[in-house]
């Protein structure tokens, strides 16, 4: 098991006054050449959610099904084998202590077979199992959040950033010819990084680099789509 950088009781507290910022936020922020955290007063600005909110419609965009559809839980990719909600690959259930495997999709397999061990952490034993737990599932993505949260942040630390160079900020990012703006939230981030892996969302960050999933899907597309949300 990692060390989890947020604590999960913070993961369901819900500020009254958040970093996260709302388009109506993009001129304000513009103004400041410096920009810090400290600087622009952003609690102002509306969110589009909770954290329950923000996953449940993270969880409709990964299964394709409506949220509060009970077969979200029970979902399995056809093609690559994601699994439940949340489309968890076999290399993150593996950093949280759920399962082991010496080959994994991606580490000496062209998909997630299932074809190690469970470790039965919160009672798991088998995919069958997870697939049919939806408190699990919740319970796993926000470790996994943690997770992502810590290691992008280490991961800039070792470039010398630090992710308040970047939090709040409105940013432009070109992609296919075609400039976009986004402003980047802690629930964007999360959510690209459980899209493409911290790593890419840090080159997203330091480098302007566009990553896509084996589907086609932008980094870009959850760093907007799931920016906004009140997930601290």
């Amino acid at each position: 098991m990692y060390p989890i950088l947020i604590l999960l009781s913070e993961l369901f507290i819900i500020p009254n006054s958040t970093n996260l910022v709302s388009p109506t936020n993009i001129q304000e922020i513009s103004h400041y050449s410096n920009y810090s955290l400290s600087q622009v007063n952003i609690s102002k600005g509306k969110t589009k959610g909770n954290l329950q909110e923000m996953l449940d419609a993270l969880g409709e965009r990964e299964t394709g099904k409506k949220a509060g559809d009970p077969q979200q839980y029970t979902f399995e990719n056809p093609q690559l084998g994601f699994l439940g909600k949340y489309q968890f690959a076999e290399v993150i259930l593996i950093r949280l202590g759920y399962y082991q495997a010496s080959k994994f999709y991606r580490n000496g397999t062209d998909k997630n077979y299932w074809r190690g061990t469970w470790t039965n952490k919160q009672g798991i034993d088998s995919k069958a199992k997870l697939l049919n737990s939806p408190k699990v599932q919740e319970i796993a993505i926000r470790e996994a959040f943690s997770v992502y949260w810590e290691d992008i942040n280490s991961s800039l630390k070792k470039q010398r950033k630090s992710i308040n160079d970047y939090l709040g900020k409105s940013i432009k990012f070109r992609e296919r010819g075609k400039i976009k703006t986004i402003i980047v939230t802690r629930s964007g981030l999360l959510a690209a990084a459980h899209l493409r892996g911290y790593d890419n969302v840090v080159k997203l960050l330091v480098q302007g680099n566009i990553s896509h999933d084996e589907f086609g899907t932008s980094i870009l597309e959850y760093l907007e789509k799931f920016g906004g949300y009140s997930v601290q």
